[in-house]
């Protein structure tokens, strides 16, 4: 038997290359749609239009909107941990501070990051949607935990406090801002981005190791 040539296993792999890139177009809309409209006013009609494919492409991965919900919460719920897991060359501090600053940075869609809000607001009304929200949640803070436990490792986190309660903090930040940014307009605004920075960047010096 002839063995497959180079182009052969080139051309086998495009077309799965391409469903993932589709994929992600649908997931990343879908992340945008669901946290501007919120999960009821959303629909998969708008989504398919935002993500420039057609609804039979999204039927054809997710059965229902609420596949399609849950699916797009653990998709962008690993897009917001890459900041801390993909870069090994960054302190456990500086990863942290990043993750914090992000949360009113410019580097991302407020509609998205409001996506997580909506999904607790939901799960709370919907028990069928409560326990894949906490698995959610429970990813993300296994991401976390494993950076808190390496910068212990490292000297850059105090080793006496408890890394449940730092990774819970963070997670209560990110969700607490979500909350207060979406309540505007408001007679004091959000802060800039830039004292916002400076902020999460002293909470994170704060976990330091105590000095002697």
């Amino acid at each position: 038997m002839q063995a497959p040539s180079a182009s052969d296993a080139r051309s086998s792999t495009e077309p799965r290359r391409s469903s993932d890139v589709s994929t992600n177009r649908i997931l990343d809309a879908a992340a945008l749609v669901f946290g501007q409209k919120g999960y009821e006013a959303a629909r998969v009609a708008d989504i398919a239009r935002r993500s420039g494919l057609t609804t039979g492409a999204i039927y054809a991965r997710w059965l229902t909107k609420h596949e399609l919900f849950l699916a797009a919460v653990e998709h962008r719920g690993s897009t917001r941990t890459e900041v801390v897991s993909g870069q090994a060359d960054l302190s456990a501090t500086t990863k942290l501070a990043e993750l914090g600053a992000g949360l009113l940075g410019d580097n991302g869609d407020e509609a998205a990051r409001n996506l997580m809000l909506e999904a607790c607001v939901m799960a709370r009304r919907d028990s069928s949607l409560s326990a894949d929200v906490a698995q959610s949640l429970d990813v993300e803070a296994a991401v976390l935990a494993e950076v808190v436990e390496q910068g212990k490792a490292a000297g850059d986190i105090d080793a006496d406090l408890s890394t449940e309660a730092i990774v819970f903090a963070c997670q209560a930040l990110g969700l607490g801002a979500r909350l207060a940014a979406a309540a505007e307009p408001r007679e004091i605004g959000l802060p800039s981005v830039e004292d916002w920075r400076e902020l999460m960047t002293r909470f994170v010096e704060s976990i330091g190791p105590s000095q002697p």
